[in-house]
């Protein structure tokens, strides 16, 4: 008697060879595993690629901080190009404080430096094609006519010939 059941002759054997059997068998087992690695990778090579693309998308120009746009009609799409702010209190180039409005008019210096520097790093960069003259000029809409085009004749002064004015779209008030 084995356990519980009795074992008649030859049955032994057999449940001796079943269990023979039974430890030589090799179980198949199926490891589904999913590898995650690849795919994150690409996903993080996506997600860099777009964060790269829209840092550098000219479509959102960044306003400048006491600058309020004058509206228009309809707005064009914006270049790549350096921005000039004007407000009633600084002078801005690319998000780098120039200095005051009144102080930049009276010593354009500093101004006319910052503009060559942006032209010779953009021919540095493009030494195959003429300067456009390209950049975008963001204007409080309280100014005055006469300190915008004092503005703008400066840089056509140092080559840029190309002011794009910035504007907000819609209906003005």
């Amino acid at each position: 008697m084995i356990g519980s059941t009795t074992l008649k002759v030859g049955t032994f054997n057999r449940l001796l060879v079943a269990r023979k059997h039974k430890s030589k068998r090799i179980k198949k087992v199926i490891v589904a595993a999913l590898t995650l690695t690849s795919m994150v990778d690409m996903f993080s090579l996506l997600v860099i690629f777009l964060l790269q693309s829209f840092s550098n998308s000219p479509e959102v120009m960044a306003l400048s901080k006491g600058i309020s746009l004058p509206s228009a009609m309809s707005a064009g799409a914006t270049l790549d190009a350096p921005v000039l702010a004007i407000s009633k209190d600084e002078v801005v180039l690319d998000q780098k404080l120039v200095g005051e409005t009144g102080g930049v008019l009276g010593k354009p210096k500093p101004l006319i430096d910052k503009l060559q520097s942006l032209r010779n790093t953009w021919q540095q960069a493009h030494p195959t094609e003429g300067f456009k003259g390209d950049i975008h000029f963001q204007a409080d809409r309280d100014l005055s006519s006469t300190l915008i085009s004092q503005f703008i004749s400066i840089l056509i002064s140092q080559g840029y010939s190309a002011v794009h004015l910035a504007v907000a779209s819609g209906s003005g008030k």
